[in-house]
């Protein structure tokens, strides 16, 4: 009987203690626990500090090459971390528009979903910045011949909409981040 209790009290422990790692980061008890300063570990300041926006900054599109079914548009962005800890940026989907219309999609890195291994990650220090840039496919579909012939000139007036998804996803916790956006050239 002695060692049921002895087992049920482990075990109550063990929980309980799991229990406590598992609410602690999340709940800002530790925010108020860990002093800000440089001496503490990178991994400690993530999950001790508010995470600021990164900084992201329209650098152009530009067709490469457009043909009267396909195009190729490269677009370039501007990342900067204003955050003293390290930030994942994760990834940037963003629709692209010509005149107003929508005429394709692009996309750098993906979501986090648990392993950093064949990713496209990009771990940005702090205060750093990084030119992250893109090649989106577009396809004419036919349904706005005046919006392809401004692209194949040069003359369409190009808008870049979309979300930019970042975080500090660390061992002891993470934060998923994400910041919508809207540049018109």
């Amino acid at each position: 009987m002695e060692k049921k209790i002895a087992v049920y009290a482990a075990i109550t422990a063990i929980v309980a203690l799991l229990g406590i790692i598992a609410v602690l980061p999340g709940s800002g008890i530790i925010k108020n626990i860990i002093p800000q300063n440089q001496n503490v570990p990178s991994a400690l300041t993530a999950i001790s500090t508010e995470i600021k926006p990164l900084d992201l900054k329209y650098n152009d599109s530009s067709v490469l090459v457009i043909t009267d079914r396909d195009a190729t548009v490269e677009t370039k962005f501007s990342v900067t971390n204003p955050n003293n800890t390290t930030v994942i940026l994760e990834m940037i989907n963003y629709a692209i528009y010509a005149n107003g219309v929508l005429v394709g999609h692009g996309e750098f890195g993906q979501r986090y979903e648990g392993s950093w291994e064949s990713s496209n990650y990009i771990p940005l220090v702090e205060q750093n910045s990084e030119v992250v840039t893109n090649k989106a496919q577009l396809h004419n579909d036919g349904n706005n011949p005046e919006v392809w012939s401004a692209l194949q000139h040069g003359t369409a007036k190009i808008t870049v909409s979309g979300t930019i998804y970042y975080g500090t996803n660390t061992v002891f916790s993470g934060q998923n981040l994400s910041t919508d956006f809207d540049f018109t050239k």
